[in-house]
């Protein structure tokens, strides 16, 4: 065979090439892909609750602050759980980023920038005038990022990601680049919890991640706690855990009574408490008290509840955070509780804030937190003082059903969520100036015409004395398959109740009970509800769908 310098030249450039390629795509798979799902921040798929932003009257939002016994700063919160904003301990606005939209987790960084989860799923970082400076997108179109992120001390942004996949969460560190640096996936390591169900639709459900401080467990050796390894909190887990940055292990966890907890955070070094975890245990699942959360503080080492805070008036279901302040208070935001409120160690609230929205992740930021904040000039504090017998009491004390009962049913051809039982009993408190609406009806299943016709049925039961607050009868060839009815409950108010409902089929098919059913029995504040009605809940079909998609992949909605 005659050997050609020139054929051999030719294709060495074609496998140079080749390989170039092969790692150009390579890298390329690594990168944040490209924009090409949603125009970044186009002012056309914006919302109008920015123009709300000019006119609001937050003061009234808070029902207590003490100076003097408050840990002094700012609160970082999100207007209507989109918009994020900067409020005084006196609720009002001091800055905003009117066209920013995030949904579940926003970080201010030191240098006044703000990094949110956009309501697109991409990962952005705003300055603080609110100028885009960088965007992410995770590399796979099967994955989103959600509930949380930090920018570690690195520089990088580590995110929390769902994998609808493989059902689970993946962790992903990216640089400034888009190149994904580290990723770690807790289905990878399954087998060393025993809490961990293959045939649950979301398994872990991770709900925060933090990177670990100097701590004085490592300063004495312990290399689980080595600062940079990761915290994260799993809610179905119902597990607490540390991975090794290095090895990928997980090297620490806890579960023992957890009931659907959320936002561990350890207490760094030279502070009260230091090396302590943190966390809101919220009791969904009322294994410990009936309807009662707690903040707890835990001995990493020992395994042992050091303190706890808790109130026969704190409970939330879902959601919820713990934020340790530098004066030894901590920040609470009761999120499905409807406040965010600052407790001293012994339990004494000192600051209440009561938006007339579900508060979420408020963060207080200390006054020189980053340049912008520490350039404020000095702010007025006014002191407010609870009325004497007017304790807050959180929603989820008040409602039938918690936010995970409901279930989403096509019902006559419209969907809409409904309760999975239609009987039952529910011990409840009734707040003050409160009413209730409660929609209830016959699925009449177009593919189905049998005639039905049923009696419903919803009681309270206070202090031994039953009273009717529905009877109703309807038949399934009635003009609208519901009826929706408003009921005062003044008289029931600062009252321990049964609430209970019934249902009863009159004519018909008995096998056809199902069909009888209950939308949730909502009891809401007038002042809410009035204001509810007067803003509205504006939303754009874009993150209408974004919602549903992350809804679902979560668990949250079947």
């Amino acid at each position: 065979m005659r050997f050609s310098v020139k054929k051999f030249v030719v294709w060495g450039l074609v496998l140079v090439i080749v390989a170039a390629a092969a790692l150009w795509l390579r890298e390329r798979s690594q990168r944040c892909r490209p924009d090409d799902i949603t125009v970044i921040d186009d002012p056309a798929l914006l919302d109008d609750l920015h123009e709300d932003l000019a006119d609001l009257e937050t003061e009234g939002w808070i029902r207590q602050h003490r100076p003097g016994l408050t840990a002094d700063g700012f609160n970082l919160v999100f207007y209507r759980r989109r918009v994020p904003m900067i409020i005084d301990m006196n609720s009002r606005v001091v800055h905003s980023w009117p066209q920013v939209r995030g949904v579940g987790r926003i970080r201010l960084n030191s240098d006044g920038s703000l990094a949110v989860i956009g309501n697109d799923n991409l990962i952005k970082e705003y300055d603080w005038d609110g100028r885009l400076n960088w965007s992410y997108r995770l590399p796979d179109k099967d994955s989103f990022p959600h509930h949380d992120l930090i920018r570690m001390r690195n520089g990088n942004y580590l995110i929390l990601a769902r994998d609808r996949r493989s059902r689970t969460d993946i962790l992903r560190e990216g640089d400034r680049d888009g190149r994904v640096v580290w990723e770690w996936r807790p289905k990878d390591h399954a087998a060393v919890f025993e809490t961990w169900d293959p045939e649950s639709f979301d398994p872990i459900h991770t709900n925060s991640i933090r990177e670990l401080p100097p701590n004085k467990w490592f300063a004495a050796g312990d290399e689980r706690f080595r600062p940079g390894n990761i915290l994260m909190s799993a809610r179905n887990l119902e597990t607490i855990f540390i991975v090794d940055k290095g090895t990928g292990k997980v090297v620490w966890q806890y579960s023992k009574d957890l009931d659907r907890q959320h936002e561990a955070i350890m207490l760094a070094s030279g502070r009260p408490g230091e090396g302590h975890i943190l966390f809101f245990n919220n009791g969904r699942m009322s294994r410990h008290a009936y309807r009662r959360s707690r903040v707890q503080l835990l001995d990493p080492v020992t395994k042992e509840i050091v303190w706890e805070y808790s109130s026969k008036n704190f409970f939330s279901s879902i959601e919820g955070t713990a934020q340790p302040l530098n004066n030894n208070n901590i920040l609470i935001t009761s999120s499905q509780g409807g406040r965010v409120f600052e407790i001293s160690p012994g339990g004494k609230i000192v600051w209440e804030w009561t938006p007339p929205f579900p508060p979420m992740r408020a963060e207080r930021l200390s006054s020189d937190h980053c340049p912008q904040l520490a350039a404020m000039p000095p702010i007025k504090k006014t002191r407010v003082l609870e009325l004497e017998g007017d304790r807050w009491l959180d929603d989820d004390l008040y409602q039938y059903g918690l936010p995970e009962d409901m279930k989403r049913r096509t019902i006559s051809g419209k969907p809409r969520k409904v309760l999975p039982e239609n009987r039952g009993c529910r011990k409840l408190q009734i707040p003050q100036d409160a009413t209730m609406r409660v929609e209830f009806g016959i699925d009449r299943k177009l593919k189905d015409s049998q005639w039905l016709e049923g009696e419903f049925r919803l009681k309270i039961r206070a202090q031994g004395k039953a009273t009717n607050l529905v009877k109703a009868t309807l038949g399934s060839e009635s003009d609208s398959w519901t009826r929706l009815k408003t009921v005062p409950l003044d008289k029931f108010a600062g009252q321990t109740v049964n609430l209970c409902l019934s249902t009863f089929v009159i004519d018909g098919d008995k096998g056809a009970a199902s069909r009888l059913v209950w939308g949730n029995p909502v009891i809401d504040l007038r002042w809410r509800a009035e204001e509810r009605i007067r803003r509205g809940r504006r939303i754009t079909e874009r993150e209408r769908k974004l919602q549903e998609m992350q809804l679902e992949a979560l668990g949250y909605a079947d």
